[in-house]
């Protein structure tokens, strides 16, 4: 018989009992997250990944030196999440952008986060308060309480998303330190508990540094004390109410060290909801998020949420109630936090690291990844209501094996409603085409689409997704309004519809004027009609708006180039390089720079290091040809001829130049392809010059070298 009284023993004797639970919660928990969040690993950039990983100069971290190091704790300027940001710099420096490795950090930290609540939970568990109540159980509530947790499909977006690191790391360390305090409170040896101590601050001082909600740490360690080590008794109420202050003051200190009190109202001027409607909104919020967690179904989740902001206590309906709910629940728990302290503890975690992200700061409304903190100990009171249901049965065989039957089908539920939603994230194209069938009247995943589309090759698609985007005018910031005219004026400079796409690009920089691509295409546009002047002026405007931008660097050093004030435009690119080193087209300008000075041997090395960048970009192969005849390399201009030809494939050589030199306004290295088509007949009959005369020497006739050097001469004009 399996019942509470012998923590629901399987009867199985092992040498090590301890060690032997502690290896099935590992081992099993492992093999669980690997299958259901597999198919997650080649999951492509989504959102903020752009911004915060691909084009963040910062995190592309080249060598192991401090001030590089230093440097990717900064994002735009200011020291941000640097142990998250340091953690994706070390994903760059050992694999570049693959996705692979950022997927794999995350699974790994989400694992870890489950390991230590586990941990967390079942030495709770055991301690002195909740030991006679708990403690031959308390193995199966934490193993059970663990698994709804890690399997449960809200926490997909702290782990699939990359950049959602910063929320799954904020919770590892968060989870960490609050295991190490209970160890440090429960030692008996003083060293070790100071041990615990210590560990437990450099946790809470890591999870803080990978995101600033976990600056609630000091008051959820506070009352875990009070309800669950201390107990709550008016004895302990009256000496803890002395110190009661001391961890509001830390978390109001947090606050202060990462954001601008100062500020927070005249944020919300980019919102479309003001910090009364966002009060009033959250609670509804609140309620959804509780719904998602107790009923996980797939099509109840997306990206993005469309959310009705409450614009007053009725209007929804719903607003009242949800608040009204929510006060009933907290003045619940605390009228039996005596009596059940623990399931007191779990609601109050809930709502208490709701907070930070759930009140007076100007985020958007609304997000899954944000219950990842606050879910962790939302499950222990049905882990704990599941046991004890399971003894109620014990002499009631048939209905304990539908039980255990019951919650088996859920943890696999669960986890192949996970591994849907990755299959949905795998795609940016099925992502939003999901998120757009999900929620038809969101502007900002119809103008994610479309880009996509873009992205594809798709630019009929694209334009009816951005339009409708246009059309529907509803956002969640003013920002997502700029992006949807910037992606509408790249849909008309794409069909060179320039005066359509340069309203819209002056639309977007008038919405947001520090928005770069929507300068870059102005600059793009007015280059193209041999505005240069023009083009010149708007770049010097665009610099005063966003004057770290390296596309704005870029696009400067271009015109300055094209203006022929050569120096100007190497400082410009030297500094494009500097903000951002994965830029390449400035290696191009610098190129020229090099080869309009008569520096032929520093042009070529600086196209070899482009080329190293982009090794199919033919005007750079190009370049090299006139470069290598200039400077008489004829091993090296034979090796790029050949190169070049192996690109071109089967198309016309002359055909394949011309096409080169399109849109010669926009182009640093504009070619002679008469003269580089002399440049390439010269060297084949060279070739067959240098094979005859050793052929004279050896006395030997015609060899393969003639006829493949034929075969080329005759591709170079007739295919």
């Amino acid at each position: 018989m399996i019942s509470k009284s012998n923590g629901f023993d399987l009867n199985i004797r092992w040498r090590f009992p301890e060690g032997k639970k502690y290896a099935f919660a590992f081992i099993s928990l492992f093999v669980f997250l690997l299958i259901i969040y597999g198919n997650s690993l080649q999951g492509e950039w989504h959102l903020d990944d752009t911004s915060s990983i691909v084009e963040n100069a910062g995190v592309h971290l080249k060598n192991l030196s401090w001030p590089d190091i230093k440097k990717t704790c900064y994002f735009r300027g200011s020291l941000s999440r640097p142990v998250s940001y340091f953690s994706f710099a070390l994903n760059y420096y050992f694999n570049g952008l693959n996705v692979l490795g950022y997927h794999l950090v995350n699974l790994a930290i989400h694992y870890i986060t489950a390991i230590f609540l586990f941990l967390f939970i079942y030495n709770t568990l055991k301690l002195p308060v909740l030991k006679e109540r708990y403690g031959t159980v308390s193995y199966s509530v934490a193993l059970l309480a663990t698994f709804l947790w890690a399997v449960s499909p809200v926490q997909v977006l702290g782990v699939s998303y990359i950049v959602q690191r910063m929320t799954s790391m904020a919770g590892m360390f968060y989870i960490m330190a609050m295991y190490l305090y209970l160890k440090g409170r429960t030692s008996d040896c003083l060293s070790n508990s100071i041990s615990f101590f210590i560990f437990c601050a450099l946790s809470a001082l890591l999870s803080f540094g990978s995101k600033e909600n976990a600056a609630m740490l000091p008051v959820t360690l506070f009352l875990y004390d009070l309800f669950l080590i201390q107990g709550i008794t008016k004895e302990n109420l009256k000496k803890n109410m002395r110190i009661v202050i001391l961890p509001f003051i830390v978390v109001l200190a947090l606050g202060v060290c990462y954001t601008n009190v100062s500020t927070i109202l005249d944020d919300y001027s980019y919102r479309p909801f003001t910090l009364m409607e966002r009060l009033l909104t959250e609670p509804r919020v609140i309620i959804f998020y509780i719904s998602l967690l107790f009923y996980p179904i797939l099509p109840r989740f997306a990206l993005l949420h469309d959310i009705y902001i409450s614009r007053s206590l009725f209007d929804p309906w719903t607003t009242l109630p949800a608040i009204l709910l929510i006060l009933l629940i907290i003045a619940c728990t605390l009228s039996v936090a005596r009596k059940k302290p623990l399931i007191s503890f779990c609601v109050i975690f809930f709502f208490l690291n709701h907070l930070i992200e759930g009140t007076i700061i100007p985020l958007e409304l609304i997000f899954e990844h944000r219950n990842y903190i606050p879910s962790m100990l939302i499950f222990v009171p049905i882990a704990i209501l599941a046991v004890n249901v399971l003894d109620y049965l014990s002499y009631k065989k048939g209905l304990q094996f539908l039980l255990v039957l019951g919650i088996a089908f859920l943890l696999y539920d669960q986890g192949y409603t996970v591994h849907k939603r990755n299959e949905i994230l795998r795609y940016e194209q099925t992502l939003w085409l999901y998120n757009v069938d999900k929620y038809p009247n969101l502007s900002r995943a119809h103008n994610n689409l479309g880009k996509t589309y873009m992205n594809r090759g798709l630019p009929m698609e694209a334009f009816q997704e951005v339009s409708k985007a246009l059309e529907i005018n509803r956002y969640f910031n003013f920002y997502n309004e700029a992006i949807v005219k910037k992606n509408l004026g790249e849909y008309y400079r794409w069909g060179e519809k320039y005066d359509m796409a340069l309203i819209n690009y002056t639309e977007a920089v008038a919405i947001c004027p520090g928005l770069a691509e929507a300068w870059v295409g102005i600059v793009t546009i007015e280059l193209k009609k041999g505005n240069i002047g023009v083009a010149y002026q708007h770049i010097n405007k665009a610099l005063k708006t966003n004057p770290a931008s390296a596309k704005l660097h870029e696009a400067s050093s271009f015109v300055l180039f094209k203006l022929g004030r050569l120096d100007e435009a190497l400082k410009e690119s030297q500094k494009t390089l500097e903000i951002n080193s994965e830029r390449i087209f400035p290696i191009a300008i610098m190129a020229e720079i090099a080869r309009r000075k008569g520096q032929d041997y520093k042009s070529i090395q600086y196209w070899k290091k482009f080329l190293r960048k982009d090794p199919n970009d033919i005007r750079a192969y190009i370049a090299l040809i006139e470069l290598y005849s200039l400077t008489h390399n004829n091993n090296l201009l034979t090796q790029t001829i050949s190169q070049l030809l192996n690109i071109k494939g089967d198309r016309n050589l002359r055909d394949f130049l011309h096409e080169a030199t399109k849109n010669a306004e926009l182009l640093v290295y504009v070619p002679d392809t008469e003269k580089i088509l002399a440049i390439i007949k010269g060297n084949f009959l060279k070739q067959i010059q240098d094979i005859n005369l050793k052929n004279v020497v050896n006395n030997i006739g015609e060899t393969s070298s003639h006829r493949i050097i034929r075969k080329d001469m005759v591709r170079m004009y007739t295919v």
